[in-house]
């Protein structure tokens, strides 16, 4: 049975969903900047840092170890951007809320990374 981690707040804030919201902006800001310094987009930047890192999910009751992307193969979820979700295995379920400044990352049944995308 595939299970869905979702490690950022289960019901998004109003203004996380509201497109025009500070967030939204501030992402749509990153976006345009990386462009125009001939930068990866967030999405090409997280997929370097995370695809092909094994998730390593934090105990019940334990708070996630602080691991460096740029120095392990391994990553949990104080090593991500605020919101996110982590969507473990191929056919994980989610919400169909939209949330443009939202991290999700896919892992695979052994925990590998196999993508990311927001939303």
């Amino acid at each position: 049975m595939d299970t869905n981690t979702n490690t950022s707040d289960a019901n998004p804030t109003q203004e996380e969903l509201d497109p025009t919201s500070d967030e939204q902006m501030k992402l749509y800001m990153e976006q345009q900047k990386a462009e125009e310094e001939g930068r990866a987009s967030l999405t090409e930047e997280w997929t370097e840092r995370l695809v092909g890192k094994k998730y390593i999910e934090p105990k019940e009751g334990e708070e996630a170890p602080a691991i460096a992307l740029d120095e392990g193969s391994s990553f949990s979820n104080a090593s991500l951007r605020k919101p996110y979700r982590v969507l473990k295995g191929e056919h994980a379920m989610m919400t169909m809320d939209y949330c443009a400044t939202r991290l999700n990352v896919r892992v695979d049944d052994e925990g590998l990374c196999t993508g990311v995308f927001f939303a």
